[in-house]
């Protein structure tokens, strides 16, 4: 592998590996404008020796000069690491530019939902804003939420994560690595990691996202507009709410919620008319759940299968 794919592959890795670069690369050079050797010790750089000596197996940095209580290191090749870092940070520049511009609005957005059309209006506002403005909806099961934010994540440049949900990779580092035009979050109540309640907040008021890791510092910015559903907002701090439009929905009547999941059904996973209300009418028994009405169109395929399967979930829900 060279050099450059492999300077590539921890990039894509880890963003924060760009700003370490740039580190070795700027203290080289200013050491080499003093007349002094270009080496450099782990402190100079501010990475862990740990870190470094895993860069030196890889080929990317060497050894310079070891001792008993020394250890200097320098890069195998500082001429195409800072050509790397140009040709990276242009790339960056020119993914993110298109997300700067609004993207068109479908005609079609929202259709498949019933009622809120005051609702619908300020958020088809709020995307054609030249600023951000952030909506939260909140309110139980069956409100119309889960559909908002599904027609939302039809948009293009829109990223779509569930906060409930354990990832590897927390709300900070989606937002400083994709800074997505429209960041949709299912679950806001259920983020637990103050890292990344800190960036939200300052990316949803500045658009600047700011990232310390290996004890480098590293910011980006980007505009990008949040969307966001909760069942309740007790235990969100009032800094976020206040970074919020926020509208509370109320329930949907059982017919409400059947024609919905059959318009839903029909115009966007594309079920036949009669098996999407069927799949509706049945689902409506027991929740007002849009999601498990679209687990069931998923697996069944007829009338039959869907009471076979409706027969299965009641079974083990008490």
């Amino acid at each position: 592998m060279s050099l450059e794919d492999k300077l590539m592959q921890y990039a894509e890795a880890d963003p924060m590996f760009v700003e370490i670069l740039k580190r070795m690369v700027e203290k080289e050079e200013e050491n080499i404008s003093k007349g002094w050797s270009p080496s450099w010790e782990w402190h100079d750089i501010g990475v862990a020796p740990y870190v470094l000596r895993k860069l030196v197996l890889d080929g990317i940095i060497r050894v310079a000069y070891k001792s008993r209580t020394h250890t200097c290191y320098e890069l195998v090749d500082r001429q195409k690491a800072k050509e790397f870092i140009q040709t990276y940070e242009q790339m960056k520049r020119q993914q993110i530019a298109p997300k700067e511009e609004a993207e068109e609005i479908p005609e079609d957005l929202f259709d498949v939902i019933e009622g809120y059309d005051d609702i619908k209006k300020f958020i088809k506002l709020s995307l054609m804003a030249d600023e951000p403005v952030h909506v939260l909806l909140v309110g139980p099961p069956g409100t119309g939420k889960s559909l908002f934010l599904m027609e939302l994540e039809r948009l293009p440049g829109s990223k779509f994560i569930t906060a409930g949900t354990a990832t590897r990779v927390g709300i900070r580092d989606i937002i400083f690595e994709e800074l997505p035009r429209i960041l949709i979050i299912d679950e806001l109540d259920k983020i637990n990691d103050p890292k990344d309640l800190s960036a939200l907040l300052t990316w949803m008021e500045s658009g600047r996202i700011i990232i310390t890791k290996h004890r480098v510092r590293a910011e980006r910015r980007g505009k990008g507009w949040v969307f966001a559903a909760c069942n309740r907002t007790d235990n969100l701090p009032w800094e976020l709410l206040d970074r919020f439009q926020v509208f509370r929905l109320k329930p949907y009547t059982k017919e409400q919620f059947i024609r919905v999941v059959t318009g839903y059904l029909t115009k966007r996973k594309k079920v036949n008319p009669e098996l999407a209300r069927y799949i509706a009418e049945r689902v409506s028994e027991y929740t007002v759940s849009v999601r498990e009405a679209i687990r069931m169109a998923r697996l069944a395929k007829t009338k039959k299968e869907v009471d076979e399967l409706i027969e299965i979930v009641r079974r083990y829900r008490e």
